[in-house]
């Protein structure tokens, strides 16, 4: 039987990804996020992974804003991948594998 949740009671799920993607951040307070979307993806193995996909925007430690970063959240592994410039990082490269 799926559980359902009002609009007004926010899923702890999302609360605990934006506190792993936040921590990511050189200013953890500045993180805004959009388009979060949590789906069962199939990670590189084919093997389906319950993940969360989204941008962040925040500063960086000089106060600069950073614009939108993609970011990846693995939520059984409460981890995150925040994907800040190389093409070729492991956040780039498992962001494009799962969140495309």
């Amino acid at each position: 039987m799926p559980t359902h949740r009002s609009a007004e009671s926010p899923d702890p799920v999302l609360a605990k990804a934006k506190i792993s993607v936040a921590a990511k951040m050189d200013d953890p307070a500045s993180a805004e996020f959009g388009d979060m979307k949590r789906a069962i993806r199939l990670n590189m193995w084919g093997r389906p992974v319950d993940t969360i996909c989204g941008h962040v925007r925040g500063k960086n430690a000089s106060g600069s804003d950073t614009g939108d970063r993609p970011f990846l959240y693995l939520v059984k592994e409460d981890d995150a991948y925040v994907v800040a410039g190389k093409a070729d990082s492991a956040a780039a490269i498992a962001y494009r594998n799962i969140c495309n």
